[in-house]
């Protein structure tokens, strides 16, 4: 195959062999073998299953089609620190670390009736 997909990868079922991996990652498989042997192969797991060597596909999957990183949202509720009188805190610290104060609106209550 020329070309490795993800579909393709899944469809390998839940392991796959060496010489397979090499062919998905476009290298020899002797370099796939010999990186194992001498314990360098870090990019998946390696299976020993007696004579045999399996990769889990779901490794590979992971490592090949990680998902897009996921912007950062921001909070639906802003925070009640604004440290106006602080321009060296990052607003990305917490109240406990900057030293402000919680207000008496800031407080989650249960509500009534439960």
């Amino acid at each position: 195959m020329s070309e490795w997909t993800r579909e393709a990868v899944e469809a390998l079922g839940p392991t796959t062999d060496v010489p397979t991996t090499a062919a998905i990652f476009g290298v020899n498989k002797d370099t796939v073998y010999a990186q194992i042997r001498r314990g360098e192969w870090t990019a998946t797991r390696v299976l020993s299953l007696g004579r045999k060597l399996k990769i889990p596909t779901r490794d590979l999957i992971a490592l090949l089609y990680a998902p897009e990183p996921v912007a950062q949202v921001s909070p639906a509720v802003p925070s009640q620190c604004q440290h106006a009188a602080y321009p060296q805190v990052k607003p990305i610290e917490s109240q406990s670390q900057c030293g402000c104060q919680v207000g008496e609106s800031a407080t989650v209550r249960p509500l009534r009736g439960t």
